[in-house]
């Protein structure tokens, strides 16, 4: 996740717990964990490209959220597939 998207949420610690939910309504408990990043720092879902495989999400694809600050939740609504050709 971008760092000021963390921010805009109140995450602060290097780790928080987050739910993740497919665009089936399955939802996956997972950690957002801090890291550096260069000079900077990033924010990485444990366990992502897991959750990539099983929905048939590939790299380049684009995905859309909605997140619930109130259920520190993380919804998929979209994916616009990237184009093979």
């Amino acid at each position: 996740m971008p760092a000021d998207v963390v921010r805009n949420v109140g995450f602060k610690n290097k780790v928080h717990e987050l739910r993740v939910t497919n665009m089936n309504g399955k939802t996956i408990d997972m950690n957002l964990r801090r890291q550096k990043n260069g000079d900077g720092v990033r924010y990485a879902i444990e366990g992502w490209p897991m959750f990539m495989q099983q929905n048939g999400i590939r790299f380049g694809d684009t995905l859309h959220f909605r997140f619930v600050c109130s259920e520190n939740a993380l919804i998929l609504s979209q994916v616009d597939a990237v184009n093979e050709g």
